[in-house]
């Protein structure tokens, strides 16, 4: 039976990262198509470069608390039914690292979304509340430090590259001396998301293909 509700699950996330934030703002704000604006991607890069900064960071944030909030969710909902007993083997499913499969579906949803012919965004948004769920410190530091790349410097491209691969260095960096890093994750937390950051990378060479810059 466990097997049957991670596959579920599974199937949920990745329907979920398909609805797209940064189209249904535009819509509801401006009444604009997002696939006909500047690259034509629903992310948060082609909303804050050619529609709206605030409206840009408002649709980065609706993206990573989407996929962080989906991740309390479904965890909640798991420790609720381990515990009055419902289904049997749910317990298993509580794994961070199932979490973090969970996670990785929402990631896939959001850049090839079956909601519009598998052509979504870079997922970075997604991509930050997802491992905020699990590394919250190191992903608030990399989101600062983001964050004044962008605005100082305009380097939005640079910013998106720290944004995956930052804040598992900091956790790995910090672990051992900040106690508030010290969250029950698997001891082989930093191969797997490095592994996502590589999928990461094969994403968005997809999208950047779908949209004819590769």
């Amino acid at each position: 039976m466990s097997y049957l509700v991670n596959f579920v699950i599974l199937c949920l996330s990745y329907l979920y990262g398909s609805f797209s934030t940064a189209r249904i703002v535009t819509k509801s704000f401006r009444s604009l198509d997002i696939y006909k604006v500047g690259t034509g991607l629903a992310d948060t890069e082609n909303i804050y470069t050619n529609i709206s900064k605030p409206m840009g960071v408002l649709v980065g944030a609706l993206d990573a608390a989407k996929a962080y909030l989906f991740l309390l969710v479904v965890e909640m909902l798991l420790r609720l039914i381990d515990h009055t007993g419902a289904i049997r083997g749910i317990a298993p499913l509580l794994q961070p690292y199932i979490l973090l499969l969970y996670g990785v579906g929402m990631l896939i949803g959001h850049c090839l979304p079956f909601t519009n012919n598998f052509r979504g965004g870079r997922g970075i948004f997604t991509y930050m509340g997802f491992v905020a769920y699990f590394i919250f410190y190191p992903t608030l530091i990399t989101a600062f430090i983001a964050w004044v790349l962008v605005i100082r410097f305009h380097q939005i491209r640079f910013s998106q590259y720290l944004i995956v691969i930052l804040p598992v260095v900091l956790y790995q960096i910090l672990y051992p001396i900040i106690p508030a890093f010290r969250k029950e994750l698997p001891p082989y937390f930093v191969a797997i998301m490095l592994g996502v950051a590589v999928l990461m990378a094969v994403l968005n060479i997809i999208v950047s293909k779908k949209l004819g810059e590769i």
